[in-house]
């Protein structure tokens, strides 16, 4: 089983390039006051998210590579694909998207919806409580 966890990665990165022309454009937000509250305990709370639903691909430290996804740190109001060191998909370099709050907030409700062509197993948060505090790690903890 353990051989199984450490090679399913792989199987899920075949394919991800995606021939699909059709690129959603999304309206950006110019950077506003926070709506994320700076709560200990809701960090807190989104580091074990962040743990167990995307450190497997993603890391919030800047200098640390990840194998399978570009690191998170200062993730908000970046634009999509700008990690240098990291190879992005062609066909996610071709999305006009910035990490607002908002934006970021969609992507984790529901990230095929928002980008059907990104490379990436996750499928969303769908509880409220979850994304409101992975915004609040994503924002103050990491």
């Amino acid at each position: 089983m353990k051989k199984f966890i450490g090679i399913l990665p792989l199987f899920l990165l075949l394919g991800c390039e995606s021939t699909d022309s059709k690129l959603p454009s999304f309206a950006q937000t110019s950077a506003q006051s926070s709506t994320i509250p700076n709560d200990p305990a809701l960090i807190a709370k989104g580091a074990k998210v962040f743990k167990y639903r995307c450190s497997a691909c993603h890391s919030m430290d800047a200098n640390k590579s990840q194998f399978f996804g570009p690191h998170l740190a200062d993730l908000i109001d970046r634009e999509i694909a700008t990690i240098d060191g990291y190879t992005f998909p062609e066909t996610t370099k071709q999305h006009d998207i910035v990490w607002t709050e908002s934006t970021l907030y969609e992507w984790l409700e529901n990230p095929q919806q928002m980008v059907k062509d990104m490379c990436m197993p996750f499928t969303g948060l769908p509880k409220k409580e979850d994304r409101d505090a992975l915004m609040a790690y994503l924002k103050y903890g990491g």
